[in-house]
């Protein structure tokens, strides 16, 4: 395939495709047409089979009763129980059904057999429990997460590495583009959004040269997140340039069940040398390249060098093989390897991630965890603001009891609804003293908490429930290391871009845009 064939698909499918995904793959599109055909049944009994009216309402209103009284027994977060009911008990014929197609997920049920058979499979790769426990030994403060982590998830913490901190997707791009130029045995590249336009032009051009110096390449992407790189059009030609590529969990318009349980992880492996994670993606937008969206994106991510890397490699062997039916890996080969070690870091490291379907609420945890023991001060920046009431309730139980929360939010939407019911949350959170600062010079996407001078996290996890419930994410705590002054600094530094948001500033707030959060708010677990 020619470079001209390459150009007139990535045009096409970026229109073509574009459309689809706002249109069909969208999940709240879905759930209106099935609200549509329930008004339409509603009409059609009344003006047309008016004799059969009553027990059409009748068998709606048996339908609704008996799904609530399942719904209230059954496991699972009262926010999610809430989200249902609203539409259950309006539309109960097709509240009930949309349910049950999210819910039974089929596809899924086999998917979650594969990945819990490569997880058992990657275990017995796992360090010696003995390192655990010298680590929690030495290292107090962190010896309850570090254990959860390593017990629940499988993701051990280590020592000796050295992180590097990047503040900016232009302080990010050159280094990660050198590391990939020196690859030696094997790369792997893992990202929700892998975008067709200069940036990735640019690295293909590494990838291929590394393919004729007899590396190893491989490239995830994610079926919603990567719209032109998931395209099988898009695939075979990766594959003609004898890169290794998949996507996780491609999209089947309206037979999809799994719209939400998407690949969000933002991962590079390189030799089992050099690391890279974080909240960029590989878009021009994200490094600040080209005319975008927003004057400015604000995202970070770091590099790793050292033990700590397996937990990653490990990760990516886990989603790249999950979809593969004739899996057959060499776990071995890729995660026992001879890693790095800095002997003057004292720090512990532990990458880990967090998926749709371990019921573990790892994601969360951590970020529970590091809120409940904070003492001086918390800075967080996030992008989205859609909290569950067990980090909304933690979030203010630290400021009642003394502790500086600082949030760092955007001041503009990329998703209006999304940023609508946001504003609700931070409006909760600002009257119980939290301090609420909007990112005034663009959109800021990065990830981050920072607590005490003493821990920290960078990673994909947003505070919304796609990332905390739904997404398979990835975050890297960061305890006892001097770069977490840097990831302060960077924080101490955005405020120079910020306004703080106080009464007044929301009083600005449009009020359709407060309607629309307030409807939208019971709502928030489904978005």
């Amino acid at each position: 395939m020619k470079k001209k064939d390459l150009g007139i698909l990535i045009l096409r499918d970026n229109l073509g495709k574009r459309i689809l995904r706002k249109i069909i793959y969208s999940r709240m599109i879905f759930n209106f047409l099935l609200i549509f055909f329930q008004i339409f049944f509603f009409f059609l009994f009344i003006f047309k089979m008016n004799e059969y009216v009553e027990y059409f309402f009748g068998g709606s209103l048996a339908l609704s009763f008996i799904f609530i009284i399942y719904l209230a027994n059954c496991k699972g977060k009262h926010e999610f129980k809430m989200a249902w009911m609203v539409p259950v008990i309006i539309f109960p014929l097709f509240g009930i059904f949309s349910y049950l197609m999210y819910h039974l997920n089929y596809g899924g049920i086999q998917f979650n057999k594969n990945l819990q058979k490569i997880k058992l499979q990657t275990k017995e790769f796992l360090p010696d429990s003995k390192v655990l426990h010298q680590i929690e030994k030495q290292n107090s403060s962190i010896a309850n997460l570090s254990h959860f982590l390593a017990t629940q998830g499988n993701f051990f913490p280590s020592k000796k590495n050295k992180v590097d901190y990047f503040s900016c997707g232009e302080q990010f791009y050159p280094v990660l583009f050198e590391a990939l130029t020196n690859a030696k045995e094997f790369i792997f590249i893992e990202f929700f959004i892998i975008e067709a336009d200069e940036t990735w032009m640019l690295l293909l051009e590494i990838l291929e040269k590394k393919i004729k110096e007899g590396v190893e390449v491989r490239v995830l992407c994610d079926g919603v997140g990567s719209v032109v790189a998931s395209s099988k059009a898009y695939q075979k030609y990766l594959a003609l340039k004898g890169i290794k590529a998949q996507v996780f969990l491609p999209l089947i318009p309206f037979f999809s069940t799994s719209l939400n349980n998407r690949d969000h992880r933002k991962i590079v492996v390189i030799d089992g040398k050099t690391a890279f994670t974080g909240g960029v993606n590989i878009k021009n937008e994200y490094f600040n390249i080209g005319k975008n969206r927003f004057a400015y994106w604000k995202d970070n991510a770091i590099k790793i060098q050292g033990p700590a890397i397996r937990n990653l490699t490990t990760m990516f062997l886990q989603n790249w093989n999950v979809g593969l039916k004739n899996q057959k890996e060499d776990y071995a080969k890729y995660i026992c390897r001879d890693y790095p070690e800095f002997s003057d870091e004292k720090g512990i490291v532990i990458p880990y991630g967090d998926d749709a379907h371990n019921q573990l609420d790892l994601a969360e945890n951590v970020y529970l965890d590091i809120i409940y023991n904070a003492k001086k001060y918390l800075n967080i920046t996030t992008p989205y603001v859609l909290l569950s009431s067990h980090l909304q309730d933690a979030l203010i139980f630290a400021a009642e009891r003394g502790v500086q929360v600082n949030i760092i939010v955007p001041s503009k939407p990329d998703h209006l609804i999304t940023f609508c019911v946001g504003k609700t949350y931070l409006k909760t959170l600002m009257d119980k003293g939290i301090n609420i600062y909007l990112y005034q010079k663009g959109f800021i996407h990065s990830k981050t908490f920072v607590c005490d001078d003493k821990i920290a996290t960078v990673g994909s996890v947003n505070l919304d429930y796609r990332s905390l419930y739904h997404h398979f994410e990835c975050g890297t705590v960061l305890y006892n290391l001097d770069i977490i002054q840097e990831i302060k600094n960077d924080f101490v530094e955005t405020l120079n871009d910020c306004c703080k948001m106080d009464e007044e500033s929301y009083k600005k707030i449009p009020k359709r845009h407060k309607f629309l959060g307030r409807v939208m708010r019971i709502f928030a677990p489904l978005m």
